[in-house]
């Protein structure tokens, strides 16, 4: 089996005949139109931006997980009955008799106690990410697996993050775009917030 982890964007471009555009409507839609963001909230991320700003190159990648990460999505409140967040799930399909799969993260996905309908994947690495390593890639061949589980034809949404950079992600059909980069020890953290709160809206709307 190919692991995610053994991709670069070349190889999945290739490999799945994807192109990258400069940006696409649907990661627009996703970062133009973040959902308001209540007095308490706002008070906890503020927390959670200073805390990481303080430890950012300290933390190791299960600590960004479990001291930002994991808070960021329980605020965001993403369980409900009709669909529910699963961390570090297997995600694996045979394409062309090659295997290919691995961990994921963080899944939102319809199921309760297994991923099913798979809408959303989030990949997390260390802030100093070796240069043979390609995440944005890894996320992207997770992504393209997780839409062909989905097999529903709509847009697959990501996020990869590196560090304190947030890059947000959309796939749609054979076209992906990638977001710049937004630094979630600054105020920018309100924007990724907005913007994974509306991934809800998006979800129950247009994905279900």
């Amino acid at each position: 089996m190919k692991s995610f982890n053994r991709w670069i964007r070349d190889e999945v471009e290739d490999k799945f005949k994807l192109t990258r555009q400069k940006s696409l409507p649907v990661l627009e839609d996703w970062l133009q139109h973040g959902a308001p963001i209540n007095d308490s909230q706002r008070q906890s991320l503020e927390r959670l931006r200073q805390q990481l700003q303080n430890f950012v190159d300290l933390w190791n990648e299960a600590e960004i997980k479990m001291k930002f990460i994991s808070f960021l999505v329980a605020l965001a409140e993403y369980d409900t009955e009709q669909y529910h967040t699963f961390f570090e799930r297997p995600l694996t399909i045979k394409i062309d008799n090659e295997q290919i799969g691995g961990i994921v993260d963080l899944l939102i996905a319809q199921g309760r106690a297994v991923p099913k309908r798979p809408f959303f994947c989030l990949h997390e690495y260390k802030p100093d990410v070796p240069s043979s390593k390609d995440p944005l890639a890894q996320t992207l061949v997770a992504m393209v697996v997780a839409q062909r589980l989905n097999d529903s034809g709509k847009p697959m949404y990501g996020i990869c993050v590196v560090g304190r950079f947030w890059y947000f992600m959309v796939l749609d059909k054979q076209e992906y775009a990638v977001s710049l980069a937004y630094d979630a020890t600054k105020d920018e953290l309100f924007d990724i917030f907005a913007a994974l709160l509306y991934l809800k809206t998006i979800i129950e709307t247009k994905l279900l």
